[in-house]
């Protein structure tokens, strides 16, 4: 006995709801979805609903179309395909000189430099004070150091430089 699981959960809907509506699943799965549409409440109502669908196709009539149609459509295809529309000729006119023909090895060269430099501009060294100061190491800092205790020695003893003399 064919057990089958519900095509609308396992999202197979489309494929085994249509097949077996065709009627061409195998004989034991047909009569598997049997039983499975006459239980499941969603089954049915898609079976019907496509079932609803097909009666309506089958009772449409089709609008006739004159004798005529198929060589006025073709005529119509042949007309237009002479012509070409106003931009595409346009683009044909600067086009048909040839003088693009060369350029085009240094327009490519142009735009790849250019997307060189955008990609691998220059880039902003970081001035703020932190930067700075992490940067130092520790052998500088200390000359720093001496440096700012000997000016401050030199201000104790009253020692003077000459730029400050001449202000």
């Amino acid at each position: 006995m064919n057990t089958v699981r519900c095509p609308l959960q396992t999202g197979d809907e489309g494929a085994m709801l249509l097949s077996y509506l065709d009627r061409q699943l195998s004989p034991d799965s047909m009569e598997a979805m049997d039983r499975h549409v006459a239980l499941c409440a969603d089954c049915t109502r898609m079976v019907e609903a496509q079932r609803a669908v097909w009666r309506a196709l089958d009772q449409w009539e089709p609008i006739a179309v004159s004798a005529d149609f198929d060589d006025r459509v073709m005529a119509r295809i042949a007309a237009d395909a002479g012509r070409r529309s106003w931009w595409l000729r346009a683009l044909e006119f600067p086009l048909s000189f040839g003088w693009w023909k060369p350029a085009m090895p240094l327009a490519a060269a142009c735009v790849a430099l250019l997307a060189v430099a955008v990609w691998r501009g220059p880039s902003m060294p970081d001035y703020s004070p932190t930067a700075a100061t992490t940067t130092m190491d520790s052998s500088e800092a200390q000359q720093l150091e001496d440096a700012l205790a000997d000016v401050d020695m030199l201000h104790q003893l009253g020692v003077t430089s000459e730029a400050q003399t001449s202000l």
